[in-house]
């Protein structure tokens, strides 16, 4: 598809600065790309169909859009053809620097069983979760203080 050249350095320069292109999957010739105003959605798709023939991008297809990813041999092709300096790199593969956040503390066990903010643990402890054993044929009662709110299983 023929285009002017003015047209395929803005693609070429946004697919370079993003990384990332997106266009949708539609034939209409008139409807322009949302984010290169005055550039038509099916030259976009040429474009990009003519450098993933080339191995420099790679395509996801998702409903009624096309993803375009720049590889690493694109971003030096595109890299020479925009001539641009080999410190520039797309913001796919920039390193976002992170702020160091502090390490969470482990909690240990208190000695006694109401120190702390921890909540006390049922008088039952874990029989109330696990299932009975099949040799088992009834289950316990449980002696439950008043206030812990651990209700005795029916007879």
């Amino acid at each position: 598809m023929l285009m002017p050249l003015e047209r395929l350095r803005s693609i070429l320069e946004l697919l370079f600065r993003e990384g990332v292109l997106v266009g949708e999957r539609d034939g209409c010739p008139r409807r322009t790309h949302p984010q290169l105003p005055g550039v038509a959605n099916v030259e976009v798709r040429r474009a990009m169909a003519s450098l993933r023939s080339r191995g420099l991008v790679r395509q996801t297809a998702a409903w009624r859009h096309l993803y375009w990813y720049l590889t690493d041999a694109g971003v030096a092709h595109l890299r020479q053809y925009l001539r641009l300096p080999p410190d520039v790199v797309p913001r796919s593969l920039q390193r976002v620097p992170r702020p160091a956040a502090p390490r969470p503390e482990v909690r240990r066990a208190t000695a006694a069983a109401g120190a702390g903010t921890h909540r006390a643990r049922p008088a039952g402890g874990d029989r109330l979760y696990r299932r009975k054993d099949e040799g088992e044929g009834h289950v316990e009662p449980i002696a439950v203080t008043a206030g812990q709110g651990v209700s005795q299983p029916p007879p």
